[in-house]
């Protein structure tokens, strides 16, 4: 078909050909695994899919560096999960900068207009396939530190202390009276009940 006996082309493919384009370089959520944890509450992260960059050429995302993860936390208080390098995440990639945002916590304007970037990437940590899932109960609250140790406490004493200091209060007992009629001496109740006062500042009824 000559130059001038070609057909313009068609408006839907034209629009279809654009929405692709958008799309393409539009970044909402992925699933990623944890390839380095940073002292600074970051992580980096390897998108677990391939990208088409262009026609047939297919190709990895970049490493995302310096990404922050999610920590479940409120009111001073939170969960410290010792995340490691191989543990999948979901990445929820925001509609703006936050880079002033995470230096900062000021609002202010973003630092420039890039939208739903690779760059401005959140972790949540915990997501797994079906290859690799936990064995949960489902009928049960649990907790399960693997190889790792379990750590409670608050600003004024650890689950651990506690313990440890009513064993030995416990294996100091010393109890008065006869054969009958034997009771905890003054200082052994005295030790246990300041034990009792010190884990109600730690746990609740």
């Amino acid at each position: 078909m000559s130059e001038q006996t070609r057909f313009p082309p068609d408006l839907d493919d034209v629009l279809l050909e654009l929405k692709n384009e958008i799309f393409a370089n539009i970044n909402c959520v992925q699933i990623g695994k944890i390839e380095k944890v940073n002292s600074n509450q970051t992580v980096e992260i390897l998108i677990q899919v391939k990208r088409r960059v262009s026609g047939d050429i297919i190709s990895d995302y970049p490493l995302l560096a310096d990404c922050p993860y999610f920590v479940l936390s409120g009111g001073g208080a939170y969960i410290d999960m010792p995340i490691k390098k191989g543990d999948s995440c979901i990445i929820l990639f925001n509609d703006r900068n936050i880079d002033n945002w995470w230096s900062t916590e000021n609002v202010k304007e973003p630092a420039d207009r890039r939208k739903h970037s690779l760059s401005d990437g959140i972790a949540l940590v915990g997501i797994n396939s079906r290859v690799n899932f936990f064995d949960l109960s489902g009928d049960a609250i649990g907790l399960r530190a693997a190889d790792k140790k379990i750590r409670l406490d608050n600003d004024v004493e650890t689950l651990k202390t506690l313990i440890d200091d009513l064993i030995n209060a416990i294996v100091a007992i010393v109890t008065v009276g006869s054969a009958a009629t034997q009771v905890l001496d003054a200082t052994s109740q005295a030790a246990l009940n300041a034990i009792k006062a010190r884990m109600a500042l730690l746990l609740v009824d």
